[in-house]
């Protein structure tokens, strides 16, 4: 009695040995010789042949390709199953941009805000093993190190739970609050407010709220949340303004802060910066003329305020401004300010 019927389709018997190349398979997953299975199966090297082909011809994976194969080494041929990359689709590429996403919310430590991003993490991971089963355990094992955050020291609000609590709900369910707000240098004042928005800016956060009895130019102001010393959530609701759009806010800014009207500036930067300053987009209205000395003069129109004489001081003698002369005298000014620190006192 031949070892396969003449058709080549798998008997009773022939289907026991599939399976058992099958499990073997398994234990050795770098592979194993078609001569040792034949010897193991107690077949020749020919019949053995025709069983390779049969699981060539009858295992499929998912995308529609055999799920073994036989490698040569030094001439020897092994089977093994086919190796695939890690492939992860659909929902896991999703879900995996959300965690870049949420990982720049990290600086919140300590708070419920954290914990939530915590919390989203772990459903996201849960819901890739579901998807991948072990997949994603490769995957996810190194990906804090694949995808790194570097920034600057965030502000501390583990301590603002109760404030930050206060400021979401509001924000959420569009209701008025009275907070008591402490600036630099100055008493603690109450302001009743529409909140508008809770800004992220260099891992800080800020409240904008609108003073209804204020002006159009000056009632939508800006608090630092960490100097908001108490929050009153009033029952007042209110419709949510359509005339607020927090982009046109910041437009002519460099920065958060606008102390001014925009006005026309004019920087002139060292060859040695800049490559480094023409990599990054700094405002929309940017402009930039390449100089055949390897110089770059970068155009803009913003308002000066002291973020943007901070950022030139910065880049020290690497640059230079060209216009208005207001601005060039207040960088002179912070220059020589920051000179008399080393200066011996005159006698």
């Amino acid at each position: 009695m031949s070892e396969l019927p003449p058709s080549g389709k798998p008997n009773y018997g022939s289907a026991v040995r599939v399976a058992q190349i099958i499990h073997w398979l398994h234990q050795f997953p770098y592979g194993i010789s078609t001569r040792e299975l034949a010897e193991r199966l107690g077949i020749s090297e020919r019949t053995m042949s025709r069983y390779v082909q049969i699981l060539k011809d009858s295992f499929d994976d998912e995308d529609g390709e055999p799920m073994v194969e036989v490698i040569r080494p030094d001439g020897k041929g092994r089977l093994r199953f086919k190796r695939k990359g890690i492939q992860m689709k659909g929902t896991a590429y999703e879900l995996m941009s959300l965690y870049m996403a949420l990982d720049l919310m990290a600086f919140l430590d300590g708070t419920f805000i954290q914990e939530g991003v915590q919390e989203a993490l772990d459903r996201m991971q849960k819901t890739l093993q579901q998807e991948h089963g072990n997949e994603t355990t490769l995957v996810l094992k190194d990906f804090h190190k694949k995808f790194y955050h570097l920034t600057e020291a965030p502000k501390d609000y583990s301590d603002h739970n109760d404030i930050l609590d206060k400021l979401v709900r509001v924000l959420v369910h569009q209701k008025k609050v009275e907070i008591t707000y402490k600036s630099p240098k100055k008493p603690e004042k109450k302001h009743l407010l529409t909140p508008l928005s809770l800004l992220m800016f260099k891992r800080g956060l800020y409240l904008i709220g609108r003073r209804d009895s204020e002006t159009e130019e000056s009632r939508d102001l800006t608090f630092a949340v960490e100097r908001i010393q108490d929050v009153t959530v009033l029952e007042e609701t209110f419709h949510y303004p359509y005339d607020y759009e927090p982009g046109d806010r910041f437009q002519h800014t460099f920065g958060m802060v606008r102390e001014q009207e925009p006005e026309h500036i004019e920087l002139q930067f060292g060859a040695t910066v800049v490559q480094s300053v023409a990599s990054r987009r700094w405002h929309p209205s940017q402009e930039m003329e390449h100089l055949e000395s390897g110089d770059m003069i970068l155009r803009m129109k913003i308002a000066v305020g002291s973020e943007l004489i901070g950022w030139l001081l910065g880049y020290g003698d690497f640059v230079k401004v060209l216009h208005p002369p207001s601005l060039q005298q207040r960088v002179v000014e912070k220059l020589q300010g920051a000179l008399a620190q080393y200066q011996p006192d005159a006698e």
